[in-house]
């Protein structure tokens, strides 16, 4: 992940790809309409049973990689095995990549439609979604913003070539995206009114609270779990 962005793997059961699970921090929170649309859009451009067969493709060869590591005695752990996989023996590839295995056609946008670059992230954003892979923290960008650091920089991150329901969730974070000012940034979009408050009983500057109305972040897909 390039230095400006922060990812975080968490291992735990997946979820749909969908949408469903919203989180605490989305609650009371109006979803962007033009975002809904935009992503229910990029949803129907996608064949869910050709996907559904991909990945179960994958996670078998993901398991014959993982009973090897057992099978040559890496550790007694399966668990172990596992999490050594993900994290360091599975083939690297690009996010770009993981877009286009599932047939996503990323062409330009066409200068004539208005929304043409937010369909383009939408596509970005559902096909992701369908490998575990979700985004946090973007309200902050302008949805130009948003459509450039995907295609300039997310997308061309390597990463390691793991299949959705393969029990991992990966967050792209881009709280850290946006240049100087990350610890004000954050103060002022994302921090909850209890962390604001602890922040300012330690004597830190606080930065006035923003908010965007209604949130790309609440239009966002997330896992069905938590």
């Amino acid at each position: 992940m390039v230095s400006s962005i922060e990812s975080m793997a968490l291992h735990e059961p997946s979820g749909a790809s969908h949408g469903g699970w919203v989180g605490v921090e989305f609650a009371g929170r109006v979803p962007d309409p033009a975002w809904v649309m935009a992503l229910e859009w990029a949803n129907r451009q996608l064949d869910p049973v050709a996907i559904t067969r991909h990945m179960q493709s994958k996670r078998v060869v993901r398991q014959h990689a993982i009973d090897d590591l057992v099978a040559e005695g890496v550790h007694g752990d399966r668990m172990v095995c596992t999490i050594l996989h993900d994290a360091e023996r599975a083939a690297l590839t690009t996010n770009l990549a993981q877009v286009l295995s599932l047939g996503v056609d990323l062409a330009p946008h066409d200068p004539a439609c208005p929304h043409g670059r937010m369909r383009r992230t939408a596509l970005v954003i559902a096909a992701l979604a369908w490998h575990d892979i979700y985004f946090s923290s973007t309200d902050h960008l302008d949805d130009d913003a948003f459509h450039d650091l995907l295609f300039t920089a997310v997308l061309q991150d390597p990463v390691r070539d793991l299949p959705g329901g393969a029990l991992v969730h990966e967050w792209i974070d881009l709280a850290t995206a946006g240049g100087e000012g990350v610890r004000e940034r954050w103060l002022s979009w994302y921090a909850s009114d209890g962390e604001r408050s602890d922040a300012a009983a330690d004597g830190e500057p606080m930065p006035p609270r923003r908010r965007r109305d209604p949130s790309r972040d609440a239009a966002l897909p997330r896992p069905s779990k938590p």
